[in-house]
């Protein structure tokens, strides 16, 4: 193997080390960030919130209707009752009665609104609870997952490493220095592919000189257009 060919399965290293690293890196940012469900946890504590607001504004509303309701019962007695026989005293208790009995309408009124309002609140804040459970359900299972994947990745990592330490070992020091500088200005690629007389990686044609010494194979070519170093596809 020439020492490009080396350079070009160096790469090939760097490569899967930098797609390991960056899919690693996705997985730990996913884990660190956690369920993301918290925006279902607050509209589920507030209509939980609202749901006990309703129920406690219905009973109160209830103990009302009750009291209002044993009202209208005590007035009517008097009314019909014959204990009362004043007619100012029985135009006076009636028109009590009608004021009582149109209370007692409105707030039943009133009463069937606050049933109606926790029968929907209570609907919401159950199926926010629903979403909530199978949310932290799904993240389980995720969260598994992603741990079992950055667990294969760093397994992955550290073999990927030891067979560059392997491949640089059997490099020149400038040879690898030169290699990695190219890298990082050529984002990543320092060695591309010639075909068709063409660079694999600037897609320029290279003189008709570069392409026989690529061919050769005994020499380091760049491409006169990128800089890369050149082998053959």
């Amino acid at each position: 193997m020439t020492n490009t060919r080396q350079l070009y399965f160096l790469q090939e290293l760097d490569l899967t080390m930098d797609r390991l690293q960056e899919e690693k890196a996705k997985a730990e940012q996913e884990l660190n960030s956690g369920l993301l469900i918290d925006h279902v946890d607050t509209a589920f504590q507030e209509e939980n919130e609202r749901l006990s607001q309703v129920q406690s504004q219905q009973r109160i509303q209830q103990l009302e209707v009750e009291t209002l309701r044993e009202r209208s019962v005590y007035l009517e007695s008097q009314l019909y009752g014959g204990e009362v026989t004043n007619p100012r005293d029985l135009e006076s208790l009636g028109q009590e009665v009608n004021n009582v009995k149109e209370l007692l309408e409105r707030q039943d009124a009133e009463l069937l609104e606050l049933s109606v309002q926790a029968e929907e609140s209570k609907n919401k804040r159950d199926s926010l609870e629903r979403e909530l459970s199978d949310g932290r359900t799904a993240w389980q299972i995720r969260e598994a997952e992603l741990q079992g994947q950055v667990k294969s990745w760093n397994l992955e990592v550290k073999m990927v490493s030891t067979k560059r330490k392997d491949v640089v070992d059997t490099l020149d020091a400038s040879a690898v220095q030169h290699y990695d500088g190219l890298r990082r200005a050529k984002g990543g690629l320092a060695v591309a592919k010639v075909k068709r007389g063409l660079c694999q990686a600037c897609r320029m044609t290279l003189p008709t000189q570069h392409q026989q010494q690529v061919r050769i194979g005994q020499q380091t070519v760049l491409c006169s257009s990128c800089g890369r170093i050149l082998i053959l596809g």
